[in-house]
């Protein structure tokens, strides 16, 4: 069984999604601290032709704070706000109505904790693009929360019955293979790979949020996107 463990995001990148479609499960990891000024309630979209962030309101966010202590503000009118930024940046985009479409039943009616909004959010755009991952919360399959760092990762593999271990290329730095070795798994890496597409205002701007990509390429063409990635093995020498 091929296992990836990760933080929730919203709107993540297609990397993420190309992680969701190659394992078997996923854990969501919940009950670490949240990191202000992170990727779990921010991306980036087109606007004007340039790259621009946007940001989910929070209420009370703190790095002091666990991501599933923090919830959204209250603000009804972000996603108005947030739609008209998205119709009017990509209103001659090919797949912007279908896209608006996806967005409006998972942001309308987003309010109170942040996790169930977000886990919402993974598995309708997942749905969307016929993922069927099915995700856990790791405060879930394990509330006690011992160990940390790589050990808790290797925990939660154990747990869960992994075989391998599917991380972004980020865990290169992160995790050891040897230590994965010994534990009877195996440590995979997988490469995200973005074909350049058409986008409005011409130019290039890579890594952005899911949104851009099907706004411009819509369900079908995302969704032959997540194939365009490597799965490596990271080197696993031991010392002499």
């Amino acid at each position: 069984m091929r296992l990836a463990i990760m933080q929730p995001y919203f709107m993540p990148y297609i990397g993420y999604w190309q992680l969701v479609a190659a394992v078997d499960r996923m854990i969501v990891l919940d009950d670490v601290a949240f990191i202000r000024g992170g990727w779990i309630n921010r991306n980036r979209i087109l606007v004007a032709g340039a790259a621009h962030r946007f940001s989910l309101p929070l209420r009370l966010a703190s790095q002091n704070r666990l991501i599933n202590q923090i919830e959204l503000a209250t603000d009804a009118g972000w996603w108005r706000r947030f739609r008209s930024t998205l119709a009017q940046s990509y209103r001659r985009a090919p797949f912007c109505e279908e896209t608006l479409a996806i967005l409006e039943p998972i942001v309308s009616e987003g309010r109170g904790p942040l996790l169930p909004f977000l886990l919402h959010s993974v598995r309708s755009v997942s749905a969307h693009l016929d993922i069927r991952t099915p995700l856990i919360a790791s405060s879930e399959v394990d509330p006690e929360h011992r160990q940390r760092g790589q050990e808790r990762i290797l925990g939660l593999c154990r747990h869960q019955g992994a075989a391998e271990y599917l991380n972004l290329p980020g865990g290169r730095t992160l995790y050891d293979p040897l230590r994965f070795r010994d534990a009877g798994m195996e440590l995979r890496l997988l490469v995200p790979h973005e074909r350049p597409y058409s986008q409005l205002g011409g130019g290039w701007r890579p890594w952005l949020s899911i949104i851009d990509l099907l706004m411009h390429l819509g369900r079908q063409a995302t969704r032959a996107e997540l194939a365009r990635c490597d799965i490596e093995t990271p080197l696993a020498t031991r010392p002499s």
